[in-house]
């Protein structure tokens, strides 16, 4: 039995499309009065709990093989939530429910992190300061733990929400926008985490992204090119996200933590590739065909 937590959330509900798709029984933590109606349809079975509840952790582990997260309070924070923070998902929750696996006699545990942790990512934002406790708590556990870190997310960094705004013809460029990225698409980084649940001997860490390295700017300007017209493009200077991250850690951190890896990745270059997803058959969507996507659409919205 696999335990899928976040499964309500976007990567979350393309991992447990592809579960199902393979028809591999999967248990998925939901939370009390969310609607699960979607998972119910792919033949999920509902477990109703939180990770701020031990107890209702307890009863999600008893009986599984492999629990997988994507759980996260930021998505929600974005959105408004107010009822929710990182420190009490990211951070305890997360340990919550390691702690709850290693009791339950979990064997497998696959966490999903962000590509580049290190202390000094931890250091600039909340939600890396959270994933990288729950990196060490799994690394001295006696489970076999894999930790998942992928790039940006395509899905994510190539819309409205992080400010390549096609609607608006604006875009925004964090820092200088001139280190490379591997955006990765969603859909993919939901079929390796889904290859990991059954590897045989999987690594205790998967650092990887898409098949293209570009630029923000390159980013931007390809999206230009894919409606037919420049964006209006806007620098956020170093200096303000550095501020920026510090002063809202406390009052914004889910807007800290944006602010605060966008630093830290327009200021170093990522070293990993798409090797781990196409060792595992896995043909990674290229950035500029999601952007190509993303142009056509909003072509044929307007």
């Amino acid at each position: 039995m696999i335990l899928l937590c976040g499964a309500t959330g976007d990567l979350g509900g393309r991992i447990a499309a592809q579960l199902a798709a393979q028809h591999r029984p999967f248990r998925a933590l939901v939370r009390p009065g969310t609607d699960a109606s979607a998972l119910e349809r792919l033949g999920a079975e509902i477990v109703r709990g939180d990770l701020t509840d031990p107890a209702s952790l307890r009863l999600a582990v008893d009986g599984v093989d492999v629990v997988v997260t994507t759980a996260n309070a930021i998505g929600r924070m974005l959105a408004g939530a107010r009822d929710v923070s990182i420190d009490a998902v990211d951070g305890r929750g997360t340990l919550n429910l390691i702690e709850a696996a290693e009791a339950g006699g979990v064997r497998r545990f696959v966490f999903l992190s962000m590509a580049g942790m290190c202390e000094e990512l931890a250091r600039r934002a909340p939600l890396a300061t959270a994933k990288l406790a729950a990196e060490r708590r799994l690394e001295s556990s006696a489970m076999e733990s894999v930790i998942v870190r992928p790039d940006k997310f395509q899905e994510v960094w190539l819309s409205p929400a992080t400010g390549l705004d096609p609607a608006a013809g604006k875009a925004l460029i964090y820092g200088r926008g001139a280190i490379p990225e591997r955006y990765v698409a969603e859909d993919d980084v939901a079929a390796l985490v889904v290859a990991l649940v059954d590897e045989p001997r999987p690594p205790a860490s998967v650092e990887f992204g898409g098949s293209e390295r570009l630029t923000r700017e390159q980013v931007v300007a390809a999206m230009g090119e894919a409606l037919g017209r420049p964006l209006r493009a806007r620098h956020v200077p170093r200096a303000a996200l550095r501020a920026g991250s510090l002063v809202l850690r406390r009052a914004k951190p889910d807007i800290a933590s944006l602010m605060g890896m966008s630093l830290y990745y327009d200021t170093h270059v990522g070293r990993w590739d798409d090797s781990p997803l196409r060792s595992r058959g896995i043909e990674p969507r290229s950035t500029r065909a999601a952007i190509a996507d993303l142009g056509r659409a909003h072509r044929a919205a307007v």
